[in-house]
């Protein structure tokens, strides 16, 4: 029989930085023009506009008042930080702010995991923003595991760019762990 734990604060929070910083080593590698080179495979994509993109969740959750449960966290009103995409050290000292504010999150112990956050998005179809309920825990660790995803584009271009991303760069905790 399977025994799961409740995620610590620590531990969301821990799995954010991590992958943050591993996306951070990750881009040491990448010239400035491959960084903001265009995709033919995925037209309008940049490594930068990925970088970008994962950090706007991030930084549109934490500065969201978790003892506000009435504030909506809206992913679809996210506002952008075009030096995060426009250049590798401007992705780079995007991240590591990012790593600071989480690190200031757990040092406040700002994060419950399970203190309810309203989420707004937009919702295919007739293009009307829904909200809904969801937790911080739950949150966070999506906010992780789009990054996770958006690695995986990431590495994609660097392929399609002649560059080789790390070799577990955009893998999920649970790939990482069926592979073995």
């Amino acid at each position: 029989m399977d025994h799961h734990h409740l995620a610590s604060p620590s531990e969301l929070l821990q799995a954010a930085e991590s992958y943050l910083l591993h996306l951070h080593r990750s881009l040491t590698q990448i010239p400035d023009p491959e960084y903001t080179r265009v995709s033919c495979a995925l037209p309008g994509s940049t490594i930068g506009k990925h970088v970008r993109h994962v950090l706007d969740h991030f930084a549109l959750l934490l500065s969201a008042d978790p003892r506000n449960p009435a504030e909506y966290v809206s992913y679809a009103q996210r506002e952008r930080n075009p030096a995060a995409q426009s250049s590798v050290a401007g992705g780079q000292d995007a991240i590591m702010k990012m790593v600071d504010t989480l690190r200031s999150a757990q040092e406040a112990r700002a994060i419950v995991p399970d203190a309810p956050v309203r989420i707004e998005d937009t919702m295919p179809g007739n293009n009307e923003d829904a909200a809904f309920v969801s937790s911080w825990g739950r949150e966070l660790w999506f906010c992780t595991h789009h990054m996770i995803h958006h690695n995986a584009v990431i590495a994609c271009l660097m392929h399609e760019f002649g560059l080789h991303p790390p070799k577990e760069f955009a893998y999920a905790p649970s790939t990482l762990k069926h592979s073995h």
